[in-house]
């Protein structure tokens, strides 16, 4: 009897650890995802630009309040009625990892192209792109807010002049035989610097093969300054300057404002310098009130599915129409 209730009490004391043991095990597994959340707000970390828009209901939320229907139709029905410009910035073979939110492996850009095509939509020059624009000015009787294209158009752009636009994104875009656009910082270009760009030897290779154009950044990466906008037109000028003399004169001319900062006073001065494509960061797409000296772009951030960002296009798009369309009615 002695002998069954020590056996008891051993068999006890064990469970006891056991239990002790499972439950420290679940404290550290908490832990260690409460850091892996916190790495992922992280990466996830808003810009300026996006802490002052307003949260976008992503999908998730619309299949748990049963709205899936009610989107897919909202997105079929403005096909054709808008154009998304996405912005992308540097490639990489892998993920980066923490802190390099926008930078796109090859894997994830491919999966973007072919997407891309198997869900219709054209990706189109910013040469096509100008010359959509002009047509539908043209139609002085048209009215909404809708371009009614007829066909999806998508157009695709890079910042900076990375390598890696060269070395991993262009042979991509061949490819897929379609066009992209990259906004260079042709002073960082010439001299190399930051993070590697490619040289004005690899631009113009892009160039040639008919799948890649360069166009002005600025030639520093300086954001414009309210009431210094000369400073600002004349780093543009020495970026045009630049471009010219190592890749020829643009059928358009196109640019992108250095972190998406702009004021009308700048907005004035590249009008009446010929710049009739001029890009920002804003979230939103392309419709006919959009005025082509600040035309909005969708930000590409890392570990984004094709799938994903034909999300993100369509729900920018619906949020682009209902707040457009209620500045209409007021």
């Amino acid at each position: 009897m002695k002998r069954r209730k020590a056996i008891a009490a051993v068999l006890a004391a064990v469970l006891s650890l056991v239990s002790a043991s499972a439950a420290y095990a679940e404290e550290l597994s908490e832990q260690e995802m409460t850091k892996q959340e916190a790495a992922e707000v992280l990466d996830q970390e808003p810009t300026e630009q996006e802490a002052a828009e307003p949260p976008q209901e992503d999908a998730t939320e619309q299949l748990s309040y049963g709205k899936v229907v009610d989107a897919a139709e909202d997105a079929e029905s403005l096909e054709g009625e808008y154009i998304p410009v996405l912005m992308y910035h540097h490639f990489a073979i892998r993920n980066m990892g923490v802190g390099n939110g926008v930078v796109t492996t090859t894997r994830e850009l491919e999966n973007h192209l072919h997407y891309f095509q198997s869900q219709g939509y054209k990706i189109i020059s910013l040469e096509e792109l100008d010359s959509l624009l002009t047509a539908t000015e043209r139609d002085t009787h048209a009215e909404g807010l809708g371009l009614g294209l007829g066909k999806k158009y998508l157009c695709i752009t890079m910042d900076d002049g990375y390598f890696s636009n060269y070395d991993l994104a262009y042979p991509l875009f061949k490819k897929y035989r379609v066009p992209a656009s990259v906004f260079a910082v042709t002073d960082y270009v010439t001299n190399q610097i930051g993070i590697q760009k490619f040289t004005w030897n690899q631009a113009a290779t892009m160039e040639k093969s008919g799948y890649m154009k360069v166009y002005s950044h600025t030639a520093d990466h300086q954001p414009v300054v309210a009431g210094k906008e000369e400073a600002f037109l004349d780093s543009m000028h020495r970026s045009e300057e630049t471009l010219t003399e190592n890749l020829g004169t643009k059928h358009v001319k196109a640019m992108a404002y250095p972190n998406g900062r702009y004021t009308e006073a700048a907005q004035q001065l590249l009008d009446e310098d010929g710049y009739v494509l001029q890009f920002t960061v804003e979230n939103s797409v392309i419709t006919r009130k959009t005025k082509r000296d600040a035309i909005p772009r969708i930000t590409i951030e890392s570990g984004m599915s094709g799938e994903d960002v034909v999300r993100k296009i369509e729900l920018t798009a619906e949020n682009t129409f209902a707040a457009e369309g209620e500045g209409n009615e007021t």
